[in-house]
């Protein structure tokens, strides 16, 4: 058992290394064409780049979801403190396990779900760079698979290692 919980912790830790780089590219990225757009409007007679407006509705869903990823692995998304504050020994255990496996069942079906929405997307192309409009939502399934992957790796780490295990972000703190 200790072996699949080490196989899942690791593969958690390089989903967390994956997001934090889909993070600062992506950042990065609409940073660039935002700001290259707005000063080539005002010094272009074209009034800026035709892709500059889609490219930033592809790219952003990325960004988002890597960041829920990064979220999930620090026990900084969909928390439900108040309830572990009211409960002891075991029971905090249990209702821990069972709200980590309502939003791992949870994700898995939206990842799912997703998918299929993507396959049907995957027809239609952006107007100006004919991309498929199935970018968006693959971003979904493989965020949503992904938060899955690190709430399962974070509940075995505590139910192996213990409730102090368990990652608890400050407000003042952000999880790169």
């Amino acid at each position: 058992m200790d072996r699949l919980q080490d196989l899942v912790e690791a593969v958690a830790r390089l989903v967390v290394q994956g997001s934090r780089f889909v993070t600062i590219v992506t950042g990065i990225a609409l940073t660039l064409v935002t700001t290259a757009n707005v000063v080539a409007r005002y010094t272009l007679k074209s009034g800026g780049f035709s892709f500059a407006q889609e490219l930033p509705m592809l790219i952003f869903p990325w960004f988002i979801l890597a960041g829920i990823v990064l979220a999930a692995y620090a026990g900084g998304h969909m928390a439900v403190e108040w309830l572990y504050d009211k409960l002891r020994g075991p029971y905090r255990l249990i209702a821990f396990s069972v709200a980590n496996g309502i939003s791992v069942a949870t994700f898995l079906v939206l990842a799912y779900q997703a998918s299929i929405v993507a396959e049907i997307a995957s027809i239609e192309r952006s107007p100006v760079l004919q991309l498929p409009n199935s970018i968006g939502y693959y971003s979904l399934a493989i965020g949503a698979f992904f938060v899955s992957i690190v709430t399962v790796a974070a509940t075995l780490r505590v139910l192996r290692l213990g409730w102090d295990r368990r990652v608890e972000p400050s407000a003042e703190e952000v999880p790169l």
